[in-house]
């Protein structure tokens, strides 16, 4: 029922963190959620060093039946002391990145060894195994809901990207310990015969065996601080310290000492209790694959070339079938050349145009005579011959269109056009 309900209380704390990013927009205090940020999937492996604190408790008495039937109680012992190897941790873990927020499942299996054994025997002496003397193993499955925050805005720029982050979970653990000591074989009976019986006085009796065995689900809690390296944005490499700790809990016993072999009809030791101790200091490597991640937004265009400059064209307007130069056009004709003058040498055109009064060929001859008149003016006052090309086109390329045979002033002109 506990392991029921454990497991029950981390589903519903993943659905709701599952949830946060939908109800962000309506409460954010504080602004601590990232808004309009996308989100990714992620999953991947974890292991490492794990080392567990030296755990403190005792062993309940128990009575049992003896040779012969008769009835025999094990002493209490008080202060069992286990003190425990290093060992190692491997697990997975998957989750969501919202921003600089994780949220994540994560299972994790611990596994340590006994390194040696105290225990305070029932005339007060201290009992201690070690080396070939005694042997066991703790071992731990949690389950455990996270929450990490990404200090994004203190990240270091190395050769990768690295952010440091904090974070806490909780979950459901269970734990498994077993604790033996050594055992040895009376080969003769102790003390005198009586009855009943002594465990002591059947031989060959065997004393030791294992003292601690047993195994349960409890809450969990853990306190997590690390570095993220993101090699790119479908790959981070995760190097953190995570302290995993429980409540201490009464385990049934079932191991079976001091006399595991039941010579003689020795029936020990059930029902026994023990308290359990669990407080883990981990550091672990991991590799977060993320998927789901929008893809990169593509670089930006590069500025568009400013337009070419539009040509300078000066405009010299004449009378009705006439190519004399006018007062007006002659203060046009005075600017043109001041702005060949103030370019340097450039190339320009001069191009004559007509209305549609008259035959073509007549308006061609026209046309000519314009253009050659406002060229020869433009010599006079220092544009260089060889810089103008002279043409004329007769009552094409109408600057205003019109049918044939209407005067229309605007196209009865001379145009100067600089290059670009």
């Amino acid at each position: 029922m506990t392991n029921r309900c454990l497991l029950g209380a981390g589903v519903a704390l993943a659905v709701a963190f599952g949830g946060v990013e939908a109800h962000a927009q309506a409460y954010n205090p504080w602004g601590i959620f990232p808004t309009g940020v996308p989100g990714a999937w992620y999953i991947g492996p974890e292991g490492g060093w794990t080392s567990l604190t030296s755990n403190t408790g005792s062993v309940s008495s128990a009575t049992f039946t003896g040779p012969n039937g008769g009835g025999f109680t094990t002493p209490h012992f008080g202060n069992v002391t286990s003190n425990i190897d290093s060992g190692f941790n491997v697990g997975a873990r998957g989750g969501y990145q919202w921003g600089p927020w994780r949220f994540e499942e994560e299972y994790s299996y611990r596994n340590n060894h006994l390194g040696s054994l105290n225990l305070t025997g029932p005339f007060g002496g201290t009992i201690t195994t070690s080396g070939s003397r005694g042997s066991g193993e703790f071992t731990s499955n949690s389950i455990m809901t996270n929450v990490i925050y990404d200090f994004g805005t203190w990240g270091w720029n190395w050769w990768v990207p690295i952010t440091p982050h904090i974070g806490g979970g909780v979950g459901a653990v269970h734990v498994n310990e077993t604790a033996s000591i050594n055992s040895f074989t009376l080969r003769n009976p102790i003390g005198f015969p009586i009855n009943p019986s002594s465990p002591l006085s059947v031989a060959p009796q065997t004393f030791g065996g294992t003292l601690i065995n047993g195994s349960g689900w409890r809450f969990g809690y853990q306190a997590i601080a690390g570095l993220r390296f993101e090699f790119s944005p479908l790959v981070a490499f995760d190097l953190d310290y995570r302290y995993l700790g429980t409540p201490d809990q009464t385990l049934t016993n079932n191991a079976r000492f001091p006399f595991p072999n039941g010579t003689g009809g020795t029936n020990c030791c059930a029902n026994t209790h023990f308290t359990s101790s669990y407080h883990s200091n981990n550091v672990l490597a991991s590799i977060t694959m993320k998927f789901g991640v929008p893809p990169a937004p593509p670089p930006p265009l590069p500025p568009a070339p400013p337009p070419p400059p539009p040509q300078k064209v000066f405009l010299v307007f004449f009378d009705w079938d006439k190519y004399n130069i006018t007062a007006e056009g002659e203060k046009i004709i005075e600017l043109a050349a001041q702005q060949y003058k103030a370019g340097g040498s450039v190339r320009i055109q001069v191009n004559g145009y007509t209305d549609t009064t008259g035959s073509y060929a007549y308006n061609q001859r026209l046309s000519e005579r314009r253009a050659n008149a406002v060229a020869t003016r433009l010599a006079a006052l220092g544009v260089a011959r060889s810089d103008m090309a002279v043409a004329g086109h007769s009552f094409n390329d109408l600057r205003v269109p019109t049918p044939k045979g209407v005067r229309e002033p605007q196209n009865r002109r001379v145009e100067i056009v600089f290059p670009q």
